[in-house]
């Protein structure tokens, strides 16, 4: 039993038949911080947005995004969490992330950056158990991009939190991940690094 494993070696299996034939180069366990956010996709746009588990659902509720009238103080006490258009790349992952809730595990392979919502918890105790399950009931996909449309990533002091990941994309928008818990700054560093090479 590994009680701080690295999610790469936790989920290896996992993700090899959920994104098969690509390279895993980094993987952390991040959460969406609260924040302001950029406006959701109009209907119809055709981003890969599902729907999250019921206790993000319930979590969601509680945690929603600002009502009308409530933006300065979300900016306030949050800060932002995302920017972009209503179109832009931005706008799609923090619509596919609102209804998680929990912890997402952020993986870049050769070719896509990928957020996966972990259904087990191995990314927290990891035990050989786990490795044995089918990989639909480790992971649900969230979100995707080719690594082409990522422009850069970093790692910075956002308010209370030292290490909240942003991650920009070549649309001129940006997104962020934080995890005090599960996302210091060693463990954030792999993935700026993939990222940005």
């Amino acid at each position: 039993m590994n009680t701080d494993p690295s999610p790469a070696e936790a989920y290896a299996e996992a993700l090899a038949e959920l994104a098969p034939g690509e390279r895993v180069l980094a993987a952390v366990v991040a959460k969406a911080p609260l924040g302001l956010g950029p406006p959701l996709p109009p209907d119809g746009d055709d981003s890969p947005v599902t729907a999250g588990s019921a206790a993000g659902a319930v979590a969601g509720a509680i945690l929603s995004p600002p009502k009308p009238g409530q933006g300065f103080f979300w900016w306030l006490v949050f800060g932002r969490s995302a920017a972009g258009a209503a179109t832009s790349t931005a706008a799609a992952c923090h619509a596919a992330t609102l209804g998680t809730g929990g912890p997402l595990l952020l993986v870049v392979t050769d070719a896509r950056l990928r957020l996966y919502e972990p259904l087990d918890q191995a990314h927290f105790i990891d035990e050989p158990k786990y490795h044995t399950r089918p990989a639909t009931e480790r992971l649900r996909p969230v979100w995707d991009v080719p690594r082409a449309g990522v422009r850069s990533a970093r790692v910075g002091w956002h308010r209370l939190n030292p290490s909240r990941l942003t991650v920009e994309f070549t649309d001129g928008s940006w997104a962020s991940f934080a995890g005090l818990l599960t996302m210091g700054r060693r463990k954030a560093a792999p993935v700026v690094a993939a990222l940005t090479r």
